[in-house]
């Protein structure tokens, strides 16, 4: 157990103690390391008591075994060498890999990327998502996550002993509107109306499947039967892989007017792998890119994005009486609660609106009695 030594230089009280650290070659190396501790006051020869706790404090995590030598390198250090190569390929998929690479290289290292791994407090983390508070709460939510998942990994993995700093750390951000825009089936109509081949069939095949961009991306014609699409992988940007859940690979049933819509299709371009290729080698077609290049200059505000036509659908089969239990078959959520939660939602909206709609009635009426009463005579 170490207690340090104390002394003064420069009108402060410094604690000068050893730590191992992990050197440059990544070999452990035994080193000294000094800490300010406060100021010399009424120019005291011996520390006082309160020096004493602070030097306590400094040399408490090297004496309770909390410091680990593996934890003296940088938070920057560490994410690339030991935590992305978790998040990448094979053992997640590239568009995880994305997600924390963008993370690291906007948010955590430049502002915790200097620390060392056993230095970052609470307290670092709440700067970190302070200093982000100008981005939607969401954003700030996924900052926090991904710092939690870099610190969570290093106590796995033993870099780290304790508690995770990221834990108890606030995140707050700009309030955003969270209503997310579900396409009805007049709008898909003229949507459809607006565009040409192949982008009409791509958002005909969205919007009454209810298949998730990557897995449009993802369809072969072997997948298509003339009564379901068997949905067994996804594509994201040049990468081919699985779905987004096991739940997610599934079939999904065809209604008749989508499989008379492919079926044309198929006569057009059935000679490709794809369903939907692109025009250079044969690749999956980028939809992000055709909906830059067509859609939108096409059909202008009405367009909302691949995944609307997704809640659209469920929309739809809410307001026919679809059982969610059915409906999260289709849609292919890994769990029904998920379909609830959209449900619950629509039936909350649906039984307002008829709620406002007979407060409403009940005030005309008694608006309309009120100037149809006759006035008395004043004497």
């Amino acid at each position: 157990m170490q207690r340090g030594s104390i002394y003064k230089k420069h009108g402060a009280w410094h604690v000068v103690y050893r730590v191992t650290e992990i050197g440059a070659n990544g070999e452990p190396v035994r080193k000294q390391k000094t800490e300010r501790l406060g100021p010399v006051e009424n120019g005291s020869r011996t520390p006082p008591d309160y020096i004493l706790v602070e030097a306590q404090k400094k040399l408490a995590p090297v004496n309770l075994g909390t410091s680990t030598p593996e934890g003296s390198i940088t938070v920057a250090d560490f994410a690339q060498r030991f935590f992305l190569p978790t998040v990448s390929p094979p053992r997640r998929k590239p568009s995880t890999k994305k997600f924390y690479a963008d993370l690291l290289k906007n948010h955590v290292e430049p502002l915790l990327g200097e620390l060392r791994l056993q230095q970052v407090t609470t307290r670092d983390v709440q700067r970190m998502l302070d200093a982000r508070r100008h981005l939607s709460k969401q954003s700030v939510l996924r900052i926090k996550t991904g710092a939690s998942a870099i610190l969570s990994t290093a106590i796995r993995m033993g870099f780290l002993n304790g508690p995770n700093a990221a834990r108890e750390a606030r995140a707050e951000g700009k309030r955003t509107n969270p209503e997310q825009h579900a396409h009805t089936l007049a709008e898909v109509f003229v949507i459809m109306k607006k565009l040409q081949e192949p982008a009409r069939t791509v958002v005909a095949t969205a919007a009454f499947s209810g298949l998730r961009e990557s897995e449009i991306r993802g369809l072969r014609w072997e997948d298509y039967d003339g009564e379901f699409l068997h949905v067994r992988r996804s594509v994201w940007r040049t990468f081919e892989g699985e779905t987004k859940t096991p739940e997610s690979q599934n079939a999904v049933p065809v209604i008749e007017p989508l499989r008379k819509i492919l079926d044309a299709h198929r006569r057009r371009d059935g000679v490709a792998k794809w369903i939907f290729s692109g025009e250079k080698m044969g690749r999956p077609l980028h939809l992000d890119n055709l909906s830059r290049r067509v859609i939108r200059p096409a059909v202008g505000d009405l367009w909302h994005g691949w995944h609307a036509f997704r809640r659209g659908l469920a929309t739809v089969l809410f307001e026919i009486g679809t059982p969610a239990e059915i409906a999260s078959k289709i849609l292919r959520h890994a769990n029904v609660a998920v379909t609830q939660e959209h449900y619950l939602m629509l039936e909350s909206r649906k039984h307002g609106r008829a709620a406002m709609r007979k407060l409403g009635s009940k005030v005309r009426r008694m608006l309309d009695a009120k100037t149809s009463r006759p006035r008395s005579r004043p004497r």
